[in-house]
Protein backbone atom coordinates (compact mmCIF):
# COMPACT_ATOMS: atom_id res chain seq x y z
CA UNK A 1 0.00 0.00 0.00
CA UNK A 2 2.39 2.28 0.94
CA UNK A 3 5.87 0.58 -0.66
CA UNK A 4 6.07 3.85 -3.30
CA UNK A 5 6.98 6.53 -0.83
CA UNK A 6 9.22 4.33 1.06
CA UNK A 7 11.07 2.99 -1.58
CA UNK A 8 10.92 6.58 -3.17
CA UNK A 9 12.90 7.66 1.11
CA UNK A 10 15.21 5.12 0.67
CA UNK A 11 16.47 6.18 -2.79
CA UNK A 12 16.61 9.64 -1.29
CA UNK A 13 18.64 8.55 1.38
CA UNK A 14 21.18 6.80 -1.16
CA UNK A 15 21.25 9.61 -2.83
CA UNK A 16 22.34 12.25 -0.26
CA UNK A 17 24.20 10.03 1.43
CA UNK A 18 26.10 9.36 -1.25
CA UNK A 19 26.70 12.77 -1.78
CA UNK A 20 27.23 13.70 1.55
CA UNK A 21 30.21 10.63 1.55
CA UNK A 22 32.08 12.36 -1.26
CA UNK A 23 32.01 15.72 0.17
CA UNK A 24 33.53 13.95 3.22
CA UNK A 25 35.99 12.30 1.37
CA UNK A 26 37.05 15.67 -0.16
CA UNK A 27 37.49 16.80 3.39
CA UNK A 28 40.38 14.09 4.13
CA UNK A 29 44.11 15.54 4.54
CA UNK A 30 45.33 14.47 1.21
CA UNK A 31 49.13 15.51 0.75
CA UNK A 32 52.12 14.65 -2.07
CA UNK A 33 51.23 12.90 -5.13
CA UNK A 34 47.94 11.20 -3.30
CA UNK A 35 46.23 15.09 -3.24
CA UNK A 36 47.48 15.19 -7.02
CA UNK A 37 46.16 12.12 -7.87
CA UNK A 38 42.78 12.71 -5.68
CA UNK A 39 39.68 12.24 -7.88
CA UNK A 40 37.24 14.67 -7.66
CA UNK A 41 34.50 12.69 -5.33
CA UNK A 42 32.20 15.49 -5.52
CA UNK A 43 31.69 15.43 -9.56
CA UNK A 44 31.79 11.78 -9.35
CA UNK A 45 28.55 11.56 -7.40
CA UNK A 46 27.46 14.48 -9.07
CA UNK A 47 27.88 13.06 -12.35
CA UNK A 48 26.58 9.59 -11.55
CA UNK A 49 23.05 10.77 -10.32
CA UNK A 50 22.50 13.16 -12.99
CA UNK A 51 23.23 10.73 -15.51
CA UNK A 52 21.01 7.84 -13.65
CA UNK A 53 18.14 9.91 -11.42
CA UNK A 54 18.19 13.28 -13.97
CA UNK A 55 14.76 14.29 -12.51
CA UNK A 56 16.73 14.62 -8.95
CA UNK A 57 19.75 15.98 -9.38
CA UNK A 58 20.52 18.54 -12.10
CA UNK A 59 22.06 21.91 -12.56
CA UNK A 60 20.84 23.42 -9.18
CA UNK A 61 22.54 20.43 -7.05
CA UNK A 62 25.80 20.86 -9.33
CA UNK A 63 26.18 24.28 -8.62
CA UNK A 64 25.35 24.33 -5.38
CA UNK A 65 28.02 21.25 -4.81
CA UNK A 66 30.37 23.25 -6.74
CA UNK A 67 30.07 26.63 -4.63
CA UNK A 68 30.64 23.92 -1.48
CA UNK A 69 34.02 22.36 -3.42
CA UNK A 70 35.16 26.00 -4.19
CA UNK A 71 34.50 26.44 -0.47
CA UNK A 72 36.32 23.14 0.88
CA UNK A 73 39.21 24.10 -1.53
CA UNK A 74 39.80 28.33 -0.96
CA UNK A 75 39.53 28.56 -4.63
CA UNK A 76 38.02 31.42 -6.71
CA UNK A 77 34.12 31.12 -6.11
CA UNK A 78 32.31 29.89 -8.57
CA UNK A 79 35.11 28.15 -10.11
CA UNK A 80 34.03 24.59 -9.54
CA UNK A 81 30.33 25.60 -10.04
CA UNK A 82 30.75 26.73 -13.50
CA UNK A 83 32.53 23.48 -14.14
CA UNK A 84 29.91 21.06 -12.36
CA UNK A 85 27.20 22.48 -14.30
CA UNK A 86 28.95 22.01 -17.85
CA UNK A 87 29.81 18.55 -16.78
CA UNK A 88 26.11 17.84 -15.80
CA UNK A 89 25.04 19.24 -19.17
CA UNK A 90 27.27 17.32 -21.19
CA UNK A 91 26.37 13.97 -19.45
CA UNK A 92 22.79 14.59 -19.52
CA UNK A 93 23.41 15.85 -23.25
CA UNK A 94 24.78 12.02 -23.80
CA UNK A 95 22.38 10.22 -21.31
CA UNK A 96 20.97 8.07 -23.40
CA UNK A 97 24.16 6.71 -25.01
CA UNK A 98 26.27 6.64 -21.74
CA UNK A 99 23.75 4.26 -20.62
CA UNK A 100 23.68 1.87 -22.82
CA UNK A 101 27.29 1.13 -21.69
CA UNK A 102 28.38 -1.36 -19.42
CA UNK A 103 31.16 0.38 -16.35
CA UNK A 104 34.22 0.02 -19.02
CA UNK A 105 32.81 1.63 -21.84
CA UNK A 106 31.13 4.47 -19.56
CA UNK A 107 34.30 5.80 -17.59
CA UNK A 108 35.92 5.75 -21.53
CA UNK A 109 33.37 8.19 -22.52
CA UNK A 110 33.11 9.98 -19.73
CA UNK A 111 37.17 10.48 -19.38
CA UNK A 112 36.61 13.57 -22.00
CA UNK A 113 33.69 15.10 -19.63
CA UNK A 114 36.48 14.26 -16.69
CA UNK A 115 38.92 16.20 -18.91
CA UNK A 116 36.20 19.19 -20.11
CA UNK A 117 35.62 19.98 -16.66
CA UNK A 118 39.12 19.95 -15.05
CA UNK A 119 39.62 22.36 -18.07
CA UNK A 120 37.41 25.18 -16.99
CA UNK A 121 38.41 24.43 -13.46
CA UNK A 122 41.88 25.53 -14.94
CA UNK A 123 41.17 27.84 -17.12
CA UNK A 124 38.82 29.78 -13.98
CA UNK A 125 41.86 29.73 -11.67
CA UNK A 126 43.75 30.92 -14.03
CA UNK A 127 42.02 33.74 -15.84
CA UNK A 128 41.38 34.88 -11.64
CA UNK A 129 44.41 33.96 -9.49
CA UNK A 130 47.06 32.74 -11.80
CA UNK A 131 48.21 30.21 -13.91
CA UNK A 132 48.33 26.70 -13.57
CA UNK A 133 51.66 25.22 -12.37
CA UNK A 134 52.11 22.33 -14.54
CA UNK A 135 50.06 19.20 -16.53
CA UNK A 136 50.17 17.54 -13.06
CA UNK A 137 46.69 19.77 -12.47
CA UNK A 138 45.32 16.88 -14.76
CA UNK A 139 45.91 13.70 -12.97
CA UNK A 140 42.80 14.72 -11.04
CA UNK A 141 41.27 13.34 -14.32
CA UNK A 142 42.77 9.43 -14.55
CA UNK A 143 41.59 9.05 -11.22
CA UNK A 144 38.34 10.18 -11.56
CA UNK A 145 37.75 7.94 -14.43
CA UNK A 146 38.87 5.12 -12.52
CA UNK A 147 36.76 5.83 -9.39
CA UNK A 148 33.88 6.19 -11.87
CA UNK A 149 34.66 2.64 -13.32
CA UNK A 150 35.02 1.08 -9.49
CA UNK A 151 31.44 3.34 -8.51
CA UNK A 152 29.79 1.79 -11.52
CA UNK A 153 30.50 -1.65 -11.04
CA UNK A 154 29.80 -1.63 -7.87
CA UNK A 155 26.35 -0.39 -7.74
CA UNK A 156 25.68 -2.41 -10.98
CA UNK A 157 26.54 -5.65 -10.08
CA UNK A 158 24.42 -4.37 -5.83
CA UNK A 159 21.49 -2.75 -8.02
CA UNK A 160 21.68 -4.41 -11.29
CA UNK A 161 21.91 -2.96 -14.65
CA UNK A 162 18.22 -1.24 -14.27
CA UNK A 163 19.61 1.39 -11.61
CA UNK A 164 18.39 4.75 -13.47
CA UNK A 165 14.81 6.35 -13.13
CA UNK A 166 14.11 4.36 -10.25
CA UNK A 167 11.79 7.05 -8.57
Amino acid sequence: MNAAPAQALGSWRRLLGSLILAVLLEQLPWTGWALALRPDFVLVGVLFWALHQPARIGFATAFFLGLLADFQDGVVFGQHAIAYVIGVYLVLFLRLRLLQFDPLRQAAQLFPIFLAVQLVVLLAGWLAVNPPTGLAMLLPVLSSTVLWYLVAGFLRLWHGKGLQDRA
